[in-house]
């Protein structure tokens, strides 16, 4: 029987590691790395990680938006138009959703969205903090709750998916 130890030499007195041995380590190091993660799992954590707390971050780094309108000259006195800021804060992602024809939402799953031609994506929705500045008086804050922005496309296999933590017979299924 073939034993791979054999053709290597150790030398007990020499402190260098030979080029082939550390090749041979660092095959070993990549290929446990692989067998316990798979080729996919960094992609994966990555976007997982950017889910749950970039986008956040992101929102929370964004200054408020600030609107005014110019303004219209008229016959008369000219008024100052409202200042509007919208401040968005926390973000909130739905589960993987279609909305059909008559405005119902049902869940997708990837094979469906795949079969019709659909971006397999997650609604995003956000709370957003409007202020109404108008001149001589008091400011007017409005809080509008999970208010929808967009879609994220939802990588398969995440913890976003709803693929995730279905045993392969489920999946077969």
């Amino acid at each position: 029987m073939y034993d791979a130890d054999e053709d290597i030499q150790y030398d007990e007195d020499d402190d260098e590691i030979t080029p082939d041995l550390w090749q041979e380590a660092c095959w070993i190091v990549i290929s446990s790395y692989f067998d316990e993660k798979g080729l996919v799992r960094q992609q994966l954590d990555s976007f997982d990680e950017f889910i749950q707390m970039s986008v956040q971050r992101i929102v929370e780094d964004a200054p408020p938006i600030d609107l005014q309108a110019e303004a219209q000259h008229a016959t008369g006195e000219v008024e100052e138009p409202p200042r509007y800021l919208l401040k968005f804060e926390q973000i909130y992602l739905s589960k993987p959703t279609h909305w059909e024809r008559d405005g119902a939402p049902s869940p997708m799953m990837p094979n469906e969205a795949r079969l019709r031609n659909l971006t397999y994506s997650a609604p995003l929705y956000v709370d957003i903090t409007k202020t109404v500045i108008k001149e001589g008086e008091d400011q007017l804050q409005t809080q509008h709750q999970k208010t929808f922005i967009g879609k994220i496309p939802i990588m398969l296999r995440s913890t976003y998916c709803l693929l995730n933590g279905l045993t392969d017979r489920d999946l077969c299924e």
